[in-house]
């Protein structure tokens, strides 16, 4: 390889360390470590979090969000072999509404105390559409193939019940190591440094998590267990999302109006 090959290939190895650098930072957001005076939420400190004072405050994920976004998702996600009965969230800043996933590509509808359920028939085994058949509370639809729910009263939804996702993070000790933003909102990083003496949770391979500076709420995190048959990982996020179309909570409505005026 004569000189000018030998520059050239600098050349481009330069441009190309450059852009990967540019790329990394792009996507990881501004950070830093953190000052001698970081302030803390309640329930958390430098070297430790303390999960049931955490939960403790008025803060919560159908609420504090709202401030930053119009509308949000919770994301969670659990190894394939893990069944979830509940999948993502989403919610609309303005009116607080909720959109959850649900088993079976089923949907439910919060507002309130108003609650509606939408549930393909076609993503159902048959012993399970026997029971939905039965049961007086669901209406079948025959232009959509679902079976609804529809309740004006059915209660406030518990906070606990869509941010229950963070809670295998308790086995874990944690220590801060960084301050960054999440979609704009100020974090502090933690990271996972083993498992608690107390704790029967499975050895961490590696964990992060990003929690709320002013509000406590953990906003994302990414925990990775070394558990019996292979490594299992769980990631979770609170971010910023379109709030999904929910025309079919009007069907709902409908079809219970119609059933309560037939009896």
């Amino acid at each position: 390889m004569d000189r000018r090959d030998l520059a050239v290939g600098l050349l481009i190895l330069v441009t190309v360390v450059v852009a990967s650098f540019a790329v990394v930072t792009v996507w990881s957001g501004p950070s830093g470590p953190l000052a001698a005076d970081q302030t803390y939420p309640p329930g958390a400190d430098a070297d430790r979090l303390n999960f049931s004072a955490l939960d403790a405050g008025d803060a919560n994920l159908t609420h504090t969000p709202r401030n930053h976004w119009d509308s949000y998702a919770i994301r969670y996600t659990a190894p394939p072999e893990r069944r979830l009965v509940e999948g993502e969230y989403y919610i609309n800043s303005t009116t607080g509404e909720i959109v959850a996933d649900r088993w079976h590509d089923a949907t439910v509808y919060r507002n309130g105390t108003e609650y509606a359920f939408r549930q393909p028939a076609e993503s159902i085994p048959e012993h399970q559409r026997e029971q939905f058949a039965s049961d007086p509370q669901f209406v079948h639809d025959d232009a959509t193939d679902a079976y609804y729910r529809y309740d004006p009263r059915y209660g406030r939804i518990a906070p606990t019940n869509i941010g229950r996702h963070p809670t295998l993070l308790d086995a874990y000790a944690w220590e801060a190591v960084d301050t960054t933003t999440h979609h704009g909102v100020p974090v502090i990083t933690y990271r996972a440094t083993g498992t608690r003496a107390d704790s029967q949770g499975a050895p961490v391979i590696n964990g992060t998590l990003r929690l709320g500076v002013d509000d406590g709420l953990i906003y994302g995190y990414d925990l990775t267990q070394d558990a019996e048959g292979g490594p299992y990982r769980y990631t979770y996020s609170v971010e910023p999302a379109p709030f999904p179309e929910h025309e079919w909570v009007e069907t709902a409505r409908d079809l219970a109006a119609n059933t309560t005026e037939r009896r």
